[in-house]
């Protein structure tokens, strides 16, 4: 049993302890004045600094990853601000707007592009810092893999697992270096792309400005030029009117050669023999062609033209009223108002109105409304012009190309073979003659004082409802020639 006891206390590692202490009951019993032993107690002391500088280490890296991810942050942040990885909630593509040719607005656009070079500025740097984190981030990542490869235990598993971490951050930090390395080439080549296209603005710019001070140059010397050349300023052509102008007349005349402006006027029966108009009248008493022709002071010219003259002086006075033309055509002769309605010369004609009260207004005269055959007799005459005039259009003949109708007789050559005026142009006139296309519609002739061209002796329209009053519509008589002494007529009636 010694032995055994003996044998026993001498394998026992712990040479602080008693082997009584065992066999001496449940609870074992320290010697009095016994004390810890020294080695014990130090190891138990470097285990616990141990657990709180392994503590304190993580504490440390989970703080460093926090200022790592706040610097990726802000990196990222002014990247999205100058536009390099794409705008905040918005479009990523670039927008170009193009300024106004105004120096002011390019001093504006280089501002802004020496602003945007500032932030790109501080973005390189931030972009730099973070390169450095990531290189610091890398080296604690080897350092703490080393460390964990020496030590064991959880604190090896807990530094691998930091620098795990750390190696992750790196690459992070790493990947967004590399992306603002790329974006600041980017930037730089659109820095350089702008800066080309700024100089290019300028040039333009002051190419623009150039020109325009030629063009005011310009303009200045068209403005003098005009101040002390009137004929830079005067672009009107002359124009001479004959009053009366030519066609049938029932006595002799005495015409008056009126122009549009000042100007030198010539006249001539044979179109050789060449005569300075003085103002005085060009007396006509039979068959004779009236020459004329015109040119201003400044070298305008109008061409020679020329009015027939003819005459009947078979008095007529029993056959149709004062106020009437004699019309023979086609073997029937019958009278036309020479004016339209009321007939009266330098009156405004009656318009808007429909064609049962011209049929009335006619028979309240003891006369008829015309009918289209009788109004396109009168108007082209026995040489069947197509416009009152003649054959060709004249835009200054009649009132056929203006805004507005005209007091009766204002324009002297708007009179027919026949002494009949204002037939093309001015009014619109109702016939009695219901239209071949639709007979419930009544030809209206003539055409108005916009109708320009379309308004030819033999131009018909009937889109206009008899019962309706139209505005650019009016109407003339006609009568047969059956003598009629006791007619009335309207006051101030006559050519």
């Amino acid at each position: 049993m010694a032995k055994k006891r003996s044998a026993k206390n001498s394998k026992s590692p712990d040479n602080g302890k008693s082997a009584d202490n065992k066999i001496s009951g449940d609870r074992p019993v320290a010697p009095v004045n016994a004390e810890p032993s020294g080695g014990n107690r130090s190891a138990g002391n470097d285990k616990s600094a141990e657990r709180k500088r392994s503590a304190l280490s993580v504490i440390l890296l989970i703080l460093l990853l926090l200022i790592i991810l706040l610097l990726l942050l802000f990196v990222a942040d002014k990247a999205f601000d100058l536009g390099i990885f794409g705008k905040k909630g918005g479009d990523s593509g670039v927008k170009t707007e193009f300024v106004d040719t105004d120096t002011s607005g390019l001093d504006g656009t280089a501002g802004a592009s020496n602003a945007g070079i500032d932030s790109l500025s501080v973005f390189a740097d931030s972009a730099a810092r973070a390169a450095r984190a990531a290189d610091s981030l890398a080296r604690l990542a080897d350092s703490l893999a080393r460390v964990a490869s020496v030590r064991g235990g959880r604190d090896a598993a807990a530094l691998r697992a930091a620098a795990d971490s750390a190696a992750r951050a790196a690459r992070i930090a790493d990947s967004l270096a590399r992306a603002a390395a790329d974006s600041l080439a980017k930037a730089d080549s659109l820095a350089r792309a702008a800066a080309a296209s700024l100089a290019k603005a300028d040039s333009i710019a002051e190419s623009m400005l150039d020109s325009l001070i030629r063009a005011d140059s310009l303009a200045k010397a068209d403005s003098l030029a005009r101040l002390f050349n009137p004929c830079a300023r005067d672009t009107l052509l002359p124009w001479v009117t004959p009053d009366p102008s030519g066609g049938l007349h029932r006595k002799a005349v005495a015409v008056k050669l009126n122009a549009n402006k000042k100007c030198v006027v010539e006249w001539s029966f044979d179109g050789r023999d060449w005569r300075v108009y003085d103002g005085s009248p060009v007396n006509i008493n039979k068959a004779a062609t009236l020459f004329y022709r015109a040119a201003d002071s400044c070298g305008r010219k109008m061409n020679a033209r020329s009015k027939r003259y003819e005459f009947d002086m078979t008095d007529r006075s029993g056959q149709c009223p004062q106020d009437m033309e004699y019309v023979k055509a086609g073997g029937k002769e019958f009278c036309v108002d020479a004016y339209e309605w009321p007939n009266r010369k330098g009156v405004v004609p009656n318009s808007y109105v429909s064609l049962y009260q011209a049929m009335d207004s006619c028979f309240s005269m003891r006369k008829r409304l015309c009918s289209s055959e009788e109004w396109t007799a009168a108007c082209a005459g026995p040489g069947n012009w197509k416009y009152l005039y003649g054959d060709s259009y004249e835009g200054n003949a009649c009132v056929a190309r203006d805004s507005a109708v005209h007091k009766s007789g204002s324009r002297p050559e708007c009179r027919g073979y026949y002494a009949v005026f204002d037939m093309s142009g001015n009014l619109g006139e109702w016939t009695s003659t219901p239209a071949t296309q639709d007979r419930s519609f009544n030809n209206v002739m003539g055409g108005f004082w916009a109708s320009g061209t379309q308004s030819r002796c033999a131009d018909a329209r009937y889109s206009y409802f008899p019962q309706n009053r139209h505005n650019p519509v009016g109407f003339r008589c006609c009568r047969d020639t059956s003598p009629q002494r006791d007619e009335p007529k309207p006051k101030g009636s006559g050519r």
